[in-house]
């Protein structure tokens, strides 16, 4: 009975839905940050978003992420400062490596779909995004 729970879990587990290469082309885009749910399962929910996440990752699993804002007339500003991101597979998982001229720091995407990105940093922090839709006024 004791190795019941562990090989549960391990089938849950293998039956869930891997990010595949293919699926890496969905992260390009803006996203904005829906919850980030902490180590010890506190929840910080977000509503309207000041910033937006934009990334661009190329065929090479190479890009950048840089932070947008948008205003009322729809348009997207930024500072045009850009993150360097490689994207990496390690042991299966896809590891995002961002390089700043600050610090470096990977998050494991952990799901990536058209409308739903969840990463995962090294703490085991996680944050849920949603793929951004403009507001449309007209």
């Amino acid at each position: 009975m004791k190795y019941f729970i562990p090989i549960i879990f391990f089938i849950l587990i293998s039956c869930a839905d891997k990010v595949t290469q293919q699926d890496l082309q969905q992260l390009n885009g803006y996203w904005d940050i829906d919850k980030v749910e902490s180590v010890d399962k506190k929840v910080t929910k977000y509503g309207a978003n000041s910033t937006i996440d934009f990334y661009f990752v190329n065929e090479q699993n190479e890009g950048y992420r840089k932070k947008t804002t948008l205003d009322f007339s729809g348009t997207y500003k930024t500072n045009n400062i850009k993150d360097k991101i490689v994207i990496e597979d390690k042991n299966g998982a896809f590891i995002i490596k961002t390089i700043t001229s600050l610090d470096n720091w990977e998050e494991v995407i952990i799901s990536l779909t058209k409308e739903k990105l969840v990463l995962k940093n090294e703490k085991g922090v996680l944050f849920y995004y949603n793929k951004h839709e403009k507001f449309n006024s007209n």
